[in-house]
């Protein structure tokens, strides 16, 4: 049966009940000030006596909090004053990711969050992270450049308010900076991008679509060198002259991971990159020539592997398990998976798989053949998830898979399809039942009804079972 949950432990009860208390003192200075016991500047106090690691983690908790009042009231309100509370001068991770991706907040409030921040940060003398997705701006980076020298990750990612000015800003005020996100920047140019690259001396990921373009066009003919760990060419087709990921190669030294969108004639090129342990490819063409070199070429090193392209044959599925034995992660969408080849698993292929996700996204019929040959011999999948038209998916079929196979790792299951999944409500009490590990299981396309489901859900309240049921 899946595990029991946990009774809370004190220290989290405590962080939500202060996290509750500061919310609601901050309405409440903002509704009616006059009537309010407390001021904000008592509260604040309050808060600077706090360890920082201990205010860091009350930042995460009252976006939380603030999250769970929007969502049932529509009000932000408040939300201000808890930001001027919290953001202490002592703090070292400063993370209001939470404010991006739990809510949609309108461009006022957005502003007043972007205000609050730089009359704050100015004071944080000892910031080293700063998570601002979608809240970043050119003023709050030049004050981070300035005062904050110790800064080593920034996200400034999704923002139309941060230039070049800003992030060179950066990129010279924050030398040990080892980390940056500026995905979906849209007024960075390459310029800026070039500029990071040059001073940045310590960066070792920067997460950015152009970041292959970029590095060969300005730094090809040098002979620079780069910390970089992650290797990225999305934005538009990258198709490199063939000494271009030699020089890559030999640029950046520590490369562990690569984005590529390319053709399958390039991928014959990305061994050059050195030992890869995170490939992620995407192309337009059909998986050739070009990919077999690239994995047989990688071989053990490769960990995890994910895949968007419009076709995949099921001979290069079993090629990527034979020439990749300890592939832990193998993530494929595709329009369909070719019968070219009968699937069929001797035990030992794909052994140290521990996550699977196959998506089918056209209306294509993902074969049994391809199903068995993970699920049966998979022995240490933690987390599955198929996506397809699985006709053939129903209560004995999944049965006699489980037979071979209990999934007794798994976390995570989630068999779904567009249409139609034949699996009933026994199967759900049939994976509860052999699944001591589940925390996740997704059944929304299944053959279960609405009284059924919230049976289910009343099941796994009463036996305090630790798992969403979706």
């Amino acid at each position: 049966m899946p595990p029991r949950k946990q009774v809370d432990s004190l220290q989290h009860t405590c962080f939500m009940v202060m996290a509750g208390t500061i919310h609601q003192l901050a309405v409440e200075l903002e509704e009616s000030p006059e009537t309010c016991t407390v001021s904000a500047k008592e509260v604040s106090a309050v808060v600077a006596s706090l360890p920082s690691v201990i205010n860091e983690n009350m930042i995460t908790k009252v976006i939380e909090t603030i999250y769970q009042t929007m969502s049932r009231t529509r009000r932000s309100i408040g939300m201000r004053t808890c930001l001027e509370v919290l953001l202490q001068p002592h703090i070292q991770r400063l993370n209001l990711s939470g404010l991006f991706f739990h809510m949609r907040l309108s461009g006022e409030i957005n502003k007043t969050i972007r205000n609050v921040v730089q009359d704050t940060v100015v004071n944080m003398k000892n910031l080293m992270v700063l998570n601002m997705v979608s809240k970043c701006s050119d003023e709050i980076l030049f004050i981070v450049s300035e005062k904050c020298p110790n800064v080593v990750e920034v996200n400034m990612s999704i923002s139309d308010l941060v230039t070049d000015k800003g992030l060179k800003a950066l990129a010279l005020g924050c030398p040990k900076l080892e980390k940056l996100g500026i995905s979906k920047c849209w007024e960075i140019t390459t310029e800026g991008i070039a500029y990071a690259l040059q001073y940045g001396k310590n960066l070792q990921k920067m997460q950015c679509d152009q970041l292959g373009a970029v590095m060969i066009s300005a730094f090809k003919k040098s002979d620079a060198t780069f910390k970089l760990t992650h290797f990225e060419q999305t934005h538009t087709i990258f198709e490199p002259q063939d000494d271009d990921i030699a020089w890559v190669g030999c640029a950046c030294p520590c490369l562990e991971s690569a984005s590529l969108f390319m053709d399958d004639e390039s991928l014959a090129l990305v061994p050059q990159l050195g030992d890869i342990r995170i490939l992620e490819i995407e192309t337009s063409s059909v998986l050739g020539i070009g990919f077999v070199k690239a994995i047989t070429n990688l071989g053990e090193s490769l960990r995890t592997l994910q895949l968007n392209c419009d076709e995949v044959s099921q001979e290069k599925i079993t090629l990527v398990g034979k020439c990749c034995p300890l592939l832990s992660t193998l993530h494929i969408t595709t329009a369909t998976v070719e019968d070219n080849q009968l699937l069929c698993n001797p035990g030992h292929l794909f052994s140290h798989l521990t996550t699977l996700y196959l998506q089918v996204w056209e209306e294509a019929v993902v074969s049994n053949e391809c199903v068995e040959f993970f699920l049966m011999w998979c022995k240490k999948l933690e987390s599955v998830v198929v996506k397809a038209e699985v006709e053939f998916l129903t209560d004995q079929y999944l049965e006699r898979i489980l037979l071979a196979n209990p999934l007794t790792q798994a976390k995570r299951i989630i068999l779904s399809s567009d249409k139609h999944v034949p699996l009933t409500v026994e199967s759900v009490y049939r994976l509860l039942a052999l699944c001591p590990s589940l925390e996740h299981l997704g059944i929304s396309t299944w053959d279960v009804t609405e009284e059924e489901f919230f049976k289910i859900c009343d099941d796994v309240k009463k036996n305090n079972y630790n798992i969403l049921v979706s």
